[in-house]
């Protein structure tokens, strides 16, 4: 009987966590949201959930960003952003129905990847790790 009530204890615990949590396997939505998480203002026009947004890392003046679509129905849809000035000139933002997902502007690619993603073949591609959900190359 104590299994059965672990059981669906577990299984509940699971069900709570899927629906208040982002996309399947991408740790970097399952850390409470911090200022700088915070997309810029002008990132606005991405038409992201701008709750859900993650700063993953920054290198060489580029910041990346993980975050969800604004569109309803989208709870398992990522995103990555790549906002390469800071200033609102350069950004990109590609999403999918669930990670990895890539996408890329001015000669730098972002691939946002699940945790675990064994990406051994992709570092020997030029690809490396910023973050345990970022790739990226240039």
């Amino acid at each position: 009987m104590k299994r059965m009530v672990l059981a669906a204890v577990m299984g509940l615990a699971a069900l709570v966590a899927a629906a208040c949590g982002g996309p399947e396997g991408v740790g970097a939505f399952e850390v409470e949201a911090a200022p700088r998480d915070a997309l810029p203002a002008y990132l606005k026009a991405a038409e992201l959930d701008a709750a859900s947004s993650r700063f993953l890392a920054e290198s060489d003046g580029v910041a990346f960003y993980a975050a969800k679509p604004a569109a309803d129905g989208a709870a398992s849809a990522a995103c990555i952003v790549i906002d390469g000035q800071r200033d609102g000139s350069s950004w990109v933002a590609g999403c999918s129905e669930k990670a990895p997902v890539a996408t890329g502007i001015d000669g730098v690619r972002a691939m946002l990847v699940t945790d675990g993603f064994d990406s051994s073949r992709l570092q020997q591609d030029g690809w490396r790790e910023l973050h345990p959900n970022l790739l990226v190359k240039r």
